[in-house]
């Protein structure tokens, strides 16, 4: 996160750091500019710390190998807790569950544990693995929690989008037919008669991990494939409209995010996006 040989602490935003890398934005104007954030010290102990990753590895390194923590109690602490209503509480599809203080990931393959902070920060464990992933950017919104596994993936091949890592089976079914007759016949294979119930959110994830992945052709066709199946819904809508963005087709994504505000008046990032887009 630093340049300079300054060790992890609490100063970084009460004084002036060389080759300090500073947090941005394009939430607040459309344009990048610096987020000045400052912690009150009772926060302290969940939030604004600045570290390395040489650090941070040190200090995974010592968590796992029973350092500071025995084996036992490790487990527990990685534990998602289960709530009054018997179902465990997330914060999004991705982290699926909370722990201790930890974020956790929920999955019969490969679960892990995670840090995450700012929307631009993550540090993904992968227990069973023995794998460490940390990514750490100075951009508020580059959420690398949509692309941190596919980074994992070059240590642990099944976590790859081409092997269908995060699919259901009946997806990943027509992952495989889409990687050969091409990407562009994905709405002829989902009309096709199986009667396959698709879940918007799973093919929107799907979308993303191809984008991701800089599968940026195969990508904007899931997305369209999800309007198609789920017209009525904003987000597929915006999500459609976020990939013409990242790939440059200005025209189309702002149509889409126009199609967002049609179904949801009040969309604030349809509103921002279109402000930006100008």
């Amino acid at each position: 996160m630093f340049g300079s040989p300054l060790r992890p602490g609490f100063s970084h935003t009460e004084k002036v750091i060389p080759s300090q890398a500073r947090g941005y934005t394009y939430y607040q104007t459309g344009n990048l500019t610096t987020v000045n954030e400052a912690f009150p010290p009772f926060l302290r102990t969940a939030a604004g710390m600045s570290s390395k990753t040489s650090e941070m590895a040190k200090w995974i390194i010592a968590l796992q190998s029973g350092k500071l923590i025995d084996k036992v109690n490790l487990k527990i602490l990685w534990e998602a807790a289960v709530l009054n209503n018997d179902e465990i509480g997330e914060f999004n599809n991705y982290l699926n569950g909370y722990a201790l203080g930890w974020p956790v990931i929920q999955r019969d393959e490969h679960p892990a544990v995670a840090s995450a902070g700012g929307d631009r920060n993550l540090l993904i464990i992968y227990p069973q693995d023995d794998l460490s992933i940390i990514v750490l950017t100075n951009l508020m919104g580059a959420t690398p929690d949509n692309f941190i596994d596919e980074i994992a993936s070059f240590y642990i091949l099944e976590l790859s989008i081409e092997a269908g890592f995060g699919l259901s089976e009946e997806l990943d079914e027509s992952r495989k037919l889409l990687d050969v007759s091409g990407y562009d016949k994905a709405m002829s294979i989902v009309q096709s008669p199986k009667n396959i119930k698709y879940a918007e959110s799973e093919i929107n994830s799907w979308g993303y991990k191809l984008l991701n992945a800089l599968k940026k052709q195969e990508a904007l066709e899931i997305f369209k494939l999800n309007v198609f199946l789920f017209p009525e819904s904003a987000n597929t809508y915006d999500s459609l409209a976020d990939a013409y963005s990242r790939v440059g087709r200005i025209e189309e994504a702002r149509q889409y995010y126009s199609k967002v505000l049609e179904i949801d008046l009040k969309n604030q990032n349809a509103m921002f996006q279109l402000d930006r887009l100008k």
